[in-house]
């Protein structure tokens, strides 16, 4: 259950222990439980025993997480005080894509020229095959507006500007609420970047030259397979679920 959040395994541990959730464990029960991410993992591992057993299953897998309970490390953008210990975000970036070896999930951050900073992943795309998913936050349609043009319109300018590598391409999507003109209105502002599911970065620097060199921005790196697991398939999951579509050039 490596890949499972500590939170599920203490909240599946407490609901076993009151009885609010009974042995012997089955998907319809985790299902009810309300679990929906790496359900394959936890009922293979608990499927069919009883109640002592669960619990044993369960603390010794809580026990090795607190022993290798990771440090969250300090990433910054800009200027900062002379004692300062924060690591540089565009040296971070450049680390997590250089290193990349399965797959990389980039999400909700603004783009300008950035093809400097995302070349050490076509890098790795070229040499390791990775896979890139980049979830992009693009304007609302204006009522009226056709929809394959305004698409092909912003991805067609994303790429050129921040992808001019050619093959291989991340897939690109996108919030599909946002092909509906407003009111209401969203958009895709969480950021994010989830590295072979076990490094997770999340920060407010955008990839511009801006938010990598001159503004104020905080982040946080996180090497943690099962946080990092989980916050890539937040994403993945808006896939299975139709909000999010993928933008194929025609």
């Amino acid at each position: 259950m490596k890949n499972v959040s500590t939170t599920v395994l203490a909240e599946l541990r407490e609901a076993i222990a009151s009885g609010r959730l009974r042995a012997p464990i089955d998907r319809a029960s985790l299902v009810g439980f309300g679990i929906r991410h790496q359900i394959d993992a936890i009922e293979y591992a608990l499927a069919g025993h009883k109640t002592a057993a669960c619990l044993a299953v369960l603390d010794v897998a809580l026990a090795e997480r607190e022993d290798r309970k990771p440090t969250p490390e300090l990433v910054w953008t800009g200027p900062e005080a002379p004692a300062g210990t924060a690591r540089d975000t565009a040296v971070v970036l450049r680390a997590l894509f250089e290193g990349a070896r399965e797959s990389v999930i980039l999400a909700g951050y603004s783009f300008d020229h950035a093809k400097e900073v995302l070349a050490p992943l076509h890098g790795s795309m070229l040499q390791h095959n990775v896979s890139a998913r980049f979830f992009v936050d693009v304007p609302q349609i204006e009522r009226g507006a056709d929809v394959e043009a305004h698409l092909a319109r912003c991805f067609g300018k994303f790429l050129a500007e921040n992808w001019p590598f050619g093959e291989p391409r991340p897939r690109v999507y996108y919030d599909k609420r946002a092909l509906k003109p407003g009111p209401p209105y969203c958009s895709m502002h969480a950021k994010c970047v989830v590295v072979d599911g076990v490094k997770a970065f999340v920060s407010s620097a955008n990839f511009t030259q801006r938010g990598q060199e001159r503004n104020i921005e905080v982040g946080v790196l996180i090497e943690d397979p099962s946080f990092a697991s989980y916050l890539g398939g937040q994403w993945l999951g808006l896939i299975d679920a139709g909000i999010a579509g993928e933008y194929v050039a025609g």
